[in-house]
């Protein structure tokens, strides 16, 4: 099923919604400037609809292609405006089904969309009263195309929002005037019509008031065309809060604003550009730290243009929206109808194959933000909570998922069908094992559980298997191999060893202190009642895991397990650190003496409480004070035949504290 983020769309609705009236008769409640972005900021991903007369002639006139978006084809291919006016009576886009496109962004994935009421050319999808340049009185087709979209929307909670331009070829007060011979790409930034500021009055605030009292509740106000010379600042403020007069809990893009920087900046001038900002036709490097969506073609035309055959695949298009989420944007993808009202079959396509994606992976992209940790070679992260996602765009050969080290792990599976991940410390460093083949092709996520301030200790890993766990019988013997990723790797490597002794319970943890092993000392040991418990610990703590720690607090922690054991009956057999004289995750470190040095403290202590001491370091210490290279997978993890080594070597030392 669709994940949906209904609660806080619902909420939108809700709020703004309190009966059937214009919208400038609602009592409205006035959101703070986070609650009115919420919805956005959660929803993430968003249609533009690029359609108006435009479509007709696709971006060719006579044989000649214009260059750019088809859009632009006024400007482009030299149209006067009486050429140019003999288009809507042949725009009769019979085809035109309100339900169907808004049914395809809703199963593509998207929560909001956004169409073009009027473009550059000044023609509008709307029953305008304030012109009669639009689909109602200049157009055959005769049906309010902004109504139908907007009621399409609201039957299928997809919250509906519209683009608006502050230029208009057709408007003798704005640039109409320039027709023919203009170039609106090189001269309207300079060129200024002094009766500008007469359109901007009665005809493009009058026109952006009838959208936002006569089609409920919009979203977004989406402007574009505000680097004219004729628009200022002082406009973009008027317009702005013009518009929050009407509706005040809309969102505005920064390009209600002249002063913006570029398609990307947030302001030029006095701080002032809109709700969010408006990257086109790019990603961002490094995202941008106030609110920001990019928008999109899916090939290099806005507008209806059947010679453009540059398609971006299905993959670009997932990878760019889960690039643009990762760094904390929202991702407007554009659709261009052709004239008759009917998507193109390869935007079609497309939108199919994005939406069998976000059915699976629609949990790691709505609602999450952009993470702390720093971007992945293999892809990209978004995190929720405490869920942190790895979407990987490059399925490692050799399985093995290398993360950021500081992640605090809890554990990992796949997204997609929830196969629970293997994850501990390499010498890659901190590594989930993945299957040979990718769950997708584009993208595949793996979902992160992340400890919390509240769980340091992991007390979540064992949780449900404790629960699970029956109290031990009278006769059984049983034992809880208390440790770090050396134990929890033992049930991974020789996993017989632990089912051919189904009273051994391995509490082993990746990475762990004993700092965080005595923390939860109570759950994955006291608690499960055994007559014995194997303590070893002590190289996470010396490799600096959790910082700085001295081997005297070390080997405290260690006493403290022990004496927490006996005080509850429960034998005690303390294990030596194995040898290491590398840390392949800490290379500044140099462990060798000082793990001789703790595990001397933990012998000492162990013959004066009469508790059993199970040397490991001995028979697997080479010559340079490390483990030998026979029974290692790397320079601190054993092997089988290092697991081999310990194992009668444990039995003796669980038997003699037994007796």
């Amino acid at each position: 099923m669709k994940v949906i983020v209904k609660s806080i769309l619902f909420a939108f609705v809700a709020i703004l919604t309190l009966g059937k009236g214009l919208a400038q008769d609602k009592e409205v409640k006035k959101l703070s400037d986070d609650e009115r972005m919420a919805w956005w900021r959660d929803a993430k991903f968003g249609m533009f609809i690029h359609w108006g007369v435009y479509s007709i002639p696709g971006g060719e006139r006579n044989g000649e292609i214009c260059g750019g978006g088809a859009e632009w084809i006024m400007d482009k291919l030299d149209y006067t405006i009486e050429e140019y006016e003999k288009l809507p009576p042949v725009f009769d886009p019979v085809k035109f089904d309100a339900d169907e496109w808004v049914a395809m962004a809703k199963d593509a994935g998207m929560k909001y969309i956004v169409i073009t009421s009027k473009h550059h050319d000044g023609f509008g999808l709307w029953d305008s009263k304030v012109s009669d340049y639009d689909i109602m009185d200049s157009s055959p087709f005769k049906r309010d195309v902004i109504k139908e979209l907007s009621d399409a929307c609201k039957k299928q909670d997809i919250v509906f929002c519209f683009y608006h331009s502050i230029v208009d070829w057709h408007h003798p007060q704005a640039q109409g005037n320039l027709f023919p011979n203009y170039n609106a790409g090189q001269k309207d930034q300079t060129v200024v019509n002094p009766e500008f500021p007469e359109y901007f009055k009665n005809y493009l605030k009058p026109q952006v008031k009838e959208l936002l009292t006569n089609y409920g509740d919009i979203g977004v106000v989406w402007f574009d065309g505000d680097w004219i010379a004729d628009y200022t600042t002082e406009m973009g403020k008027e317009m702005y809060d013009f518009i929050r007069e009407i509706q005040p809990n809309t969102i505005i893009n920064n390009r209600v604003d002249k002063g913006r920087m570029g398609m990307e900046g947030m302001d030029r001038e006095g701080n002032f550009a809109g709700d969010f900002g408006t990257p086109e036709q790019e990603i961002p490097a490094t995202g941008i730290d106030s609110d920001w969506e990019s928008c999109m073609t899916m090939n290099g035309s806005w507008g209806y243009k059947p010679s453009d055959k540059n398609w971006k695949s299905s993959k670009k298009l997932i990878q760019n929206l889960v690039d643009i989420v990762s760094k904390g944007g929202n991702f407007l993808l554009n659709i261009g109808p052709d004239g008759l009202g009917q998507f193109p079959p390869e935007s079609v396509e497309r939108l199919k194959e994005i939406g069998d994606w976000t059915d699976v992976n629609g949990e790691a992209i709505y609602g999450s933000s952009a993470s702390p940790y720093d971007r992945p070679e293999w892809g990209r992260y978004t995190i929720k909570d405490d869920i942190l996602y790895a979407h990987v765009f490059d399925w490692p050969k050799d399985g093995q998922l290398v993360i950021n080290r500081d992640i605090q792990l809890q554990r990992a599976s796949l997204l997609a069908d929830g196969t629970k991940l293997k994850a501990g410390l390499t010498d890659k460093g901190l590594t989930i094992q993945l299957p040979k083949t990718a769950p997708d092709a584009a993208v595949s996520v793996i979902k992160m559980t992340l400890l919390t301030k509240d769980d340091w200790a992991n007390f979540g890993k064992y949780r449900a298997d404790n629960e699970q766990l029956q109290a031990p019988s009278k006769k059984e013997d049983r034992v809880v191999f208390m440790g770090n990723s050396i134990t929890e790797g033992w049930g991974k490597h020789h996993a017989e060893f632990f089912t051919e002794n189904p009273s051994y319970i391995n509490r082993g943890i990746s990475g762990q202190t004993t700092t965080q092993m005595l923390l939860r000392f109570r759950p994955d040991v006291i608690d499960l009642k055994p007559k014995a418990v194997v303590i070893l610990a002590g190289t996470n703590d010396i490799a600096g895991n959790r910082g700085p720690i001295s081997n005297d607090m070390i080997a405290k922690n260690i006493f403290s397990m022990a004496e927490l054991a006996k005080a509850n009956g429960i034998k005690v057999v303390l294990a030596s650190a194995l040898p290491a004289n590398s840390y392949s995750w800490s290379p500044s470190i140099a462990p060798a003496d000082q793990i001789i040095e703790l595990n001397k403290r933990i012998k000492a202590y162990a013959d004066k409480n009469k508790i059993v001491y199970l040397d490991y370091y001995t028979p697997m210490v080479d010559g340079e004070k490390g483990l030998k290279s026979e029974y290692g997978r790397d320079s601190v993890h054993p092997n089988l035949e290092g697991y081999k080594v310990m194992e009668p070597l444990v039995k003796e030392a669980i038997k003699k504290a037994l007796k």
